[in-house]
């Protein structure tokens, strides 16, 4: 399918428009989507094993792995818990890094 010049041009228009806070969020939200579908199929599970083991229906499961879903902090922490892995990583300090001094 073609498009024309026109159409690429407000593409990129709304694109360049976008808010980066929202850019961020979309790909943070596939990027967990994806994290969540290759831990599946590397622990051989199901949608509807995984959502009885966090305590969802497998709809909410398919609607995560999909794509584009705004995850709370909650549902990643039950997710995390489930799978027993870390989805995300939170960059500290340097002063929260360095160990305790006697």
């Amino acid at each position: 399918m073609k498009h024309s010049k026109e159409t690429e041009q407000l593409f990129q228009q709304t694109l360049d428009n976008t808010p980066k806070a929202l850019k961020l969020q979309v790909v943070w939200s596939y990027q967990i989507a994806d994290w969540i579908d290759e831990m599946l199929k590397a622990r051989d599970l199901s949608q509807k094993e995984f959502a009885k083991m966090v305590g969802t229906s497998e709809a909410a499961v398919s609607h995560w792995v999909g794509g584009g879903h705004n995850f709370t902090l909650s549902t990643i922490a039950k997710i995390s818990a489930a799978l027993d892995a870390d989805i995300i990583h939170v960059a500290l300090s340097s002063q929260q890094n360095e160990p305790e001094k006697d």
